[in-house]
């Protein structure tokens, strides 16, 4: 750990102008969010050669007692993964670094700049198509793996460098901007670059689990400022007009922790509870072919014993987690941008929560979070011997969108109301068991077979927990099977996440 509180490599960038945004000319169909091309000018400054990483953040964490990324072992990155970029760190995370550093993030179009230059190309080293000599993208892990096998190293591509020397510009991890995700022309003075009000913020670069077209210089996206991610992280810069200052941490605080619901006594949630009654079924896949959607995480298929359960029909909504918020003050999701729920989703599932955020809900409304085991019994229902499980909740038809919300296109990919699709409902009558949004389960991710006494769910432990059921973005058939196994660590936020509780 260096004296110096944060010293990283810094990438001179000149004054000049930039020809932001994309044509149709590009090699890869851009995106509508980058049009149209406009010329902007930028006053110089400095960049981070690299993301920021571990080990610079556990200076940071260390100094200021700030919570550590939720997916370090015992508080401190893993053996080994010292200069990986740091990940599962929100907006408002960079910004308390930032702050504690003394530098800040840099704006979109400073990002593009510092990427691309002032020639337009399609890549930081130019217009050739990428390949793994120059960068790590493509979705190698597709999600399946903890951060430490699917992010690299900083710096490992020199081959990648942009025209000013600055690496990992293109895929490892997305990188937050300061600016708000607001249509183009950019216009640094138009409230884009505000560092207190809320929506959602740039994120550049792509990451591993991205392709070609999402690793432009140009690609651009919007997050919310609260979001955590296995594939987030962020580089910074240096100049005399740095946006952040520890009074605007503090206001960025404050807005995100006291929200403007009004406190009062309110009841609990009425869930509709679905009975699942106690018996024996097959979790899992058997052994298929290497061209099949089966999974290792999904085998060996084994029997299961489950003792009778309530499950709520539905995932929890908008709705009843306001109601947790008028009543306990937990912080309200961070995409509530004016202090309560956004018109129209009130009967839409809750995402941007994480593992911590469901099981503080659960506590509140005396009921828990289902094992994965009941998750995937309710999703199945009774199979037996004779009878091959269900393939998905209703039966062994392939999904299309009368059954489901999902393979919709990231780009206008959203939730939708939790009862819209009962010819999807599992044979018990439980609904979104199959798209919408991803469901935290109680359980730690294990290897199979199952065993509910050998410490997957002791609540204290720490490690990445179970995810069931695939979501709205999610790219494919084999994601909203009732087999499928995702794991996130519970830190994790993103708007394709949410819950249901059981009883």
């Amino acid at each position: 750990m260096s004296n110096d509180p944060y010293t990283p490599t810094w990438i001179d960038i000149l004054a000049g102008t930039l020809t932001m945004g994309s044509d149709a000319r590009d090699a890869a169909r851009p995106f509508a969010n980058e049009q149209p091309q406009h010329p902007i000018t930028l006053p110089a400054f400095h960049i981070s050669r690299v993301p920021v990483t571990n080990a610079q953040y556990q200076d940071f964490v260390i100094h200021t007692g700030h919570p550590p990324p939720g997916h370090w072992p015992a508080g401190q990155p893993a053996q080994g993964s010292e200069q990986f970029p740091v990940t599962y760190v929100s907006w408002l995370d960079a910004q308390a670094f930032c702050a504690w550093a003394g530098v800040r993030l840099p704006s979109e179009a400073e990002w593009e700049k510092a990427a691309r230059s002032d020639d337009g190309r399609w890549w930081p080293w130019g217009n050739e198509l990428p390949d793994h000599t120059r960068c790590h993208f493509d979705g190698q892990a597709q999600g399946m793996a903890p951060a430490s096998q699917s992010v690299l190293p900083v710096g490992q591509f020199p081959r990648g460098a942009s025209p000013y020397g600055a690496l990992d510009m293109a895929g490892n991890v997305w990188e937050w901007t300061h600016s708000h995700y607001q249509p183009y022309p950019y216009d640094a003075n138009d409230g884009r670059e505000d560092p207190v009000s809320p929506g959602l913020r740039v994120v550049r670069g792509g990451s591993y689990n991205h392709n070609l077209r999402q690793i432009r210089c140009a690609a651009r996206d919007g997050i919310a400022a609260g979001a955590r991610d296995v594939y987030i992280g962020f580089r910074v810069v240096s100049s005399h007009l740095a946006p952040n200052t520890l009074n605007t941490l503090n206001t960025l605080n404050t807005f995100n922790t006291f929200n403007t619901l009004d406190t009062f006594n309110t009841p609990n949630p009425a869930f509709d509870w679905v009975t699942v009654p106690e018996g024996s079924f097959l979790l899992g896949s058997t052994a298929a072919p290497l061209s099949s959607a089966v999974l290792p995480s999904e085998m060996p298929q084994h029997h299961v014993q489950v003792a009778r359960f309530r499950l709520a029909q539905t995932p929890v909504t908008n709705a009843d987690y306001a109601r947790f918020v008028r009543a306990t003050r937990h912080p309200m999701p961070s995409h509530w941008f004016s202090g309560d729920v956004p018109a129209g989703l009130e009967q839409h599932p809750v995402t941007h929560v994480d593992w911590h955020d469901a099981q503080a809900f659960c506590k509140w409304a005396s009921v828990r979070l289902p094992t994965e085991a009941e998750w995937e019994m309710a999703a199945r229902g009774p199979a037996p011997m004779h009878d091959r499980p269900h393939i998905y909740p209703w039966g062994n038809e392939r999904p299309d969108n009368t059954r489901l919300n999902y393979r919709r296109g990231t780009r206008l990919a959203r939730t939708t109301p939790v009862n819209q699709y009962p010819r999807g409902a599992s044979p018990y009558g439980v609904l979104d068991m199959a798209g919408n949004v991803w469901e935290w389960m109680s359980s730690l991710y294990a290897p199979y077979p199952y065993l509910a006494d050998d410490g997957r769910e002791d609540l204290q432990r720490m490690g990445p927990r179970v995810l069931r059921g695939g979501s709205f973005a999610s790219p494919g058939t084999r994601f909203v099977r009732c087999v499928m196994r995702s794991l996130s660590y519970p830190t994790r936020r993103r708007e394709h996440i949410g819950f249901r509780v059981a009883q």
